[in-house]
């Protein structure tokens, strides 16, 4: 009686390692290749709309007398900006970029050097200004 408890036990250890034993067939696999690559305005987003009412509407509330300032716009342009290096540098933003001199009057009415700025957008949404007209961590693309 003994021997046949074993011989069962046996039986059912071998049958049940062998279910965990990978099969020689090959598993369907479905491939997700994209047939058409993703184009620069995926990435990018979409060039901006109206840009220069945006601006000068953005300027009006955050610069002194900005209403009344006057501008100078650049068309815009591809860009990206990636974290300073010590953060891994990974890119943050893919956007548009505007260029943009805005002339300024003081207090007395006297006209101001104008001010560069280089303002950011993703999808026509003012993202960032950055005042100057060089940046070391934005690239603009295709320059």
């Amino acid at each position: 009686m003994r021997k046949v408890y074993k011989f069962i036990m046996l039986l059912i250890g071998v049958i049940g390692l062998s279910g965990c034993i990978p099969s020689d067939r090959p598993k369907p696999s479905i491939i997700t290749e994209p047939i058409i690559a993703p184009s620069q305005t995926s990435k990018y987003g979409y060039p901006p709309q109206h840009y220069r009412e945006t601006i000068k509407s953005y300027f009006s509330n955050k610069l002194k007398r900005g209403n009344i300032s006057t501008y100078t716009f650049s068309k815009p342009k591809r860009a990206f900006k990636r974290k300073g290096l010590a953060y891994g540098g990974e890119v943050v933003w893919r956007g548009w970029l505007v260029d943009v001199a805005v002339t300024a009057r003081s207090r007395t009415g006297r006209i101001l050097s104008p001010k560069p700025y280089m303002v950011l957008f993703k999808n026509s949404v003012i993202i960032e200004d950055i005042m100057g007209s060089k940046h070391a961590l934005l690239t603009r693309v295709g320059e």
